[in-house]
């Protein structure tokens, strides 16, 4: 098991968070809250960089369903970048690479 870490920054075209490790039942909740605590004013963007992600449960997609939610609600926009074969696989088979804008880079 691979401890999770995410660190936030900031450019000038969006705030981005590097999500790297496993996300599961068990700290899932770090990226619902990284994603609350991050200042993100209404048509700002907020990529979350996946390419680092080396294993994700469904409770790994419930937080990032969170996330998108918060952003949403916010009135940003969220994106996923440099998604992993096999997550990009499981957004497909989930029906959520339609929920998703998934890119290769932000």
């Amino acid at each position: 098991m691979k401890p999770l870490t995410i660190i936030a920054s900031s450019t000038p075209a969006a705030l981005v968070l590097v999500v790297a490790g496993d996300l599961d039942h068990t700290n899932a909740r770090q990226l619902s809250r990284a994603a609350r605590e991050a200042t993100l004013p209404a048509g700002r963007l907020l990529a979350v960089d996946l390419g680092r992600l080396s294993f994700c449960d469904s409770s790994g997609i419930t937080a990032l369903l969170a996330v998108r939610n918060h952003v949403v609600s916010a009135g940003a926009e969220v994106v996923l970048v440099a998604v992993p074969a096999t997550m990009r696989r499981l957004l497909h088979m989930t029906g959520l690479d339609q929920v998703f804008d998934v890119r290769d880079a932000a």
